[in-house]
């Protein structure tokens, strides 16, 4: 066919066939390319080594494998003399202008290491795709932890260093094919997975020619100006996308199919599945190089159980048995324990280095929750700036990794049983309670805080001292506790005992009875105590005895609350009392016998008889009122003051009034109060009172030169003094109130 057309080309179209027949030996290979020639621009075919068997088949009987081999061979030989290119399992002719550029490709030099970084990051980022792969040992507890590592390809390290190393060698590697040379070297890392992959040349052709079209696209596509060369170029980058693709694919069937050592040994894993096949060939790296992983049992620890890790003790978790250590924490005492035999300080960052490390591998969290676990059975002290750290603070830092290196780790110091049994038995005498802890931090660091509870609870009575001045016998108490609360756990066990009979006599003496005191009946009696002088006070003039003083007197003892010295003074307050209300009575009665008098004088006047029933009612409603208000009262100087006031002010108004009354002229007859309010049309009568012409009998000036009278003669002259005081009074037109 090609040969029935030839003399229709042109010369340039064909010049790559004619140099093949001018250059090329193998007849074959020339048939082969005229055939590639022909399809070069026929889309349906896809030119495949079948394919193409399928075109150069000369006969039926044609042994197809010889066949097949005899293309492969002349597809090689084509492509070696750059008459034409492989894009993946397809061959195409190339023209002169494809020709060329496939050449200056296939010329273009690339570093060796960026061939390396293409397949490193093909292994790494789209096989194994993670960068720190899960270790989970299977325990339902356990949700697995992460592990990073050194990425190796070819012995050479890409990226940050860790202590676990994946190697992959692959087919560049210059013992590729020596795998007992490789095995051996693996026998002298046994912190690495060596993963071994299958040789394979067209592996290493693409990959070189990956790079190579890469890095002649960048370089000359900006700077070409022929439209032909352009499109040539597009087309090389968008094959050279599909290659990547391609070799993506190929390096995953590869490793799916590799050798995995260990330490010179072979893991075995059934998976053909790469990225599956890889990370259990790690988790069986993991658990030997950390043979000590097996201590964290399995658990799994995170940053936010450190807080749950240092309150166990409080939780009762821990129980009473403070001795029974996991594994893992007894490893991390021993540590910090031998470090402090040796006088070698431990700080925290130290202790993470060491337990991150062959043959521990355990991860952040799980180092921080057991080293937390340690100090909640007050078996370790954490320290900053010589400071202990407690609680909440002690939290913070070992969250903080900045100041690791400045946190220092020191063994609890170990305390006796009778020291223990001591600041038990003092705990239950002093706070009346038995403690929740028994061991001995835990238990030290109860008694300082109910230490300071108890010191809150009396701050907070002292700040009463004003209406209970007893109070500031508390104030050394207060001092005392505080300095004690103040006190590490450590000085509750060891010094306490030293001042335990202090601390016990100040309690006896002191704060039961202040606290019995102010929780109890007794300070009630003192709160009505208090009140009742200050309620009663206007009274105590009008009453003898020494109850008052001794009312007063016990209520600034500064020793009111021991003894019976509020039941003394409840017996004076109730004496007291009773007296004061026999006093109130009595002035009541003495007032009320006044108003009587005084309403009895006002009835038997003939003004009063003459009024209607109405204006009587009007005119004994003030008395009534005044003894409604009596009998209300509690002052008996308010009481009699009342009455002085009515007898010498309102009786006399009362009187005016009543005369106004009757002197009022008659309106006509009316049965009714409303007919006596009311006249002529509903019109009210207004009754205009006169002026007030009264004098008292006892405001008069009477003439008499001496302060009693002692004898009849004294009566005589009296009375004739006191008669002329009264006739100058009504000759002058007042009254005279009696």
């Amino acid at each position: 066919m090609f040969e029935g057309i030839r003399s229709a080309l042109k010369s340039q179209i064909q010049r790559a066939i004619i140099q093949a027949e001018n250059h090329l030996d193998n007849t074959f290979a020339i048939r082969l390319l005229k055939a590639l020639f022909l399809v070069k621009y026929v889309k349906e075919f896809k030119p495949t080594v079948r394919n193409l068997c399928v075109l150069m088949l000369d006969a039926f009987d044609q042994d197809l494998p010889v066949l097949r081999n005899k293309i492969e061979e002349a597809l090689s030989l084509l492509e070696q003399q750059t008459y034409i290119q492989r894009n993946g399992d397809q061959f195409e002719f190339l023209t002169d202008e494809e020709k060329d550029v496939e050449q200056e490709i296939k010329n273009t030099e690339v570093e060796s290491s960026d061939v390396a970084d293409e397949l490193e990051k093909i292994i790494f980022d789209f096989v194994i795709k993670q960068r720190k792969i899960r270790y989970d040992t299977g325990s339902s507890q356990n949700q697995g932890q992460d592990y990073a590592y050194s990425r190796k390809l070819d012995d050479r390290l890409h990226g940050r260093e860790y202590e676990l190393s994946i190697n992959v060698i692959s087919p560049f590697h210059e013992h590729t094919d020596n795998e007992q040379m490789l095995r051996t070297a693996s026998t002298y890392k046994a912190d690495e997975l060596f993963i071994l992959m299958p040789s394979d040349e067209r592996l290493v052709r693409d990959l070189l020619m990956l790079k190579r079209t890469e890095k002649y696209i960048s370089q000359n596509m900006s700077t070409t100006q022929q439209e032909a060369v352009k499109r040539i170029l597009n087309d090389k980058g968008f094959q050279n996308r599909e290659r990547e693709a391609r070799l993506r694919q190929q390096v995953q069937a590869l490793l799916g199919k590799s050798k995995l050592f260990i330490g010179g040994a072979d893991v075995e894993v059934a998976n053909e599945d790469a990225q599956t096949r890889i990370i259990r060939g790690f988790h069986e790296l993991i658990s030997r190089a950390y043979p000590n992983l097996r201590m964290l049992r399995g658990v799994s620890y995170t940053e936010n159980d450190i807080n749950q890790c240092l309150n166990r003790t409080d939780d009762g978790l821990f129980g009473n048995d403070a001795t029974a250590l996991a594994e893992s924490e007894q490893e991390v005492l021993a540590f910090i324990q031998s470090n402090n035999r040796g006088g070698v300080r431990t700080t925290l960052k130290s202790l993470l280095e060491k337990f991150e490390r062959k043959p521990y591998g355990w991860y952040y969290a799980a180092i921080l929750c057991t080293l937390a676990n340690l100090c909640a059975r007050g078996k370790v002290e954490v320290r900053l700036d010589g400071n202990i750290l407690e609680e909440s603070e002690l939290e913070r830092v070992l969250r903080n990794t900045h100041g690791h290196g400045n946190v220092v780790l020191e063994p609890q110091i170990e305390f006796t049983a009778s020291q223990v049994r001591a600041l038990k038995t003092f705990y239950e005498d002093f706070f009346d309670s038995p403690p929740r802890n028994s061991e001995a931090k835990a238990l030290g660091k109860e008694g300082a805080e109910a230490f300071l509870e108890m010191y809150h609870d009396l701050d907070r009575l002292i700040a009463q001292v004003e209406q209970y001045p007893f109070l500031n016998a508390l104030k050394p108490a207060l001092e005392a506790l505080k300095d004690v609360a103040g006190k590490p756990y450590t000085w509750h066990l060891t010094e306490l005992g030293k001042q335990e009979d202090k601390l016990l006599d100040l309690k006896e003496e002191l704060l039961d009875p202040i606290r019995k005191f102010m929780a109890g009946s007794q300070k009630d009696i003192y709160n009505l105590a208090q009140s009742f002088l200050h309620s009663q006070e206007p009274n105590f003039i009008y009453v003898s005895g020494d109850e008052i003083d001794l009312i007063r007197t016990i209520l600034n003892d500064p020793n009111c609350y021991k003894g019976n010295r509020i039941q003394q003074l409840k017996g004076h307050l109730d004496s007291l009392q009773e007296r004061i209300d026999e006093k109130i009575q009595q002035t009541r009665t003495q007032a009320e016998a006044i108003l009587k008098t005084m309403q009895d004088r006002m009835q038997s006047m003939d003004e009063y008889q003459s009024l209607p029933e109405p204006r009587q009612a009007e005119l004994n409603k003030p008395f009534r009122d005044l003894v409604d208000s009596f009998g209300q009262e509690r002052l008996i100087a308010v009481i009699k003051d009342r009455a002085r006031y009515f007898e010498e002010e309102g009786y006399q108004k009362l009187l005016a009034r009543m005369v106004s009354l009757a002197n009022q002229k008659s309106a006509p007859t009316a049965d009714s109060e409303d007919d006596v309010d009311s006249a002529d049309g509903g019109q009210e009568i207004t009754v205009n009172d006169p002026a007030a012409d009264y004098v008292h009998a006892r405001n008069l000036s009477v003439a008499f030169d001496k302060a009693w009278l002692a004898d009849q003669g004294d009566v005589d002259r009296y009375l004739n003094a006191l008669r002329e005081a009264l006739l100058v009074e009504v000759q002058q037109g007042r009254k005279v109130q009696i």
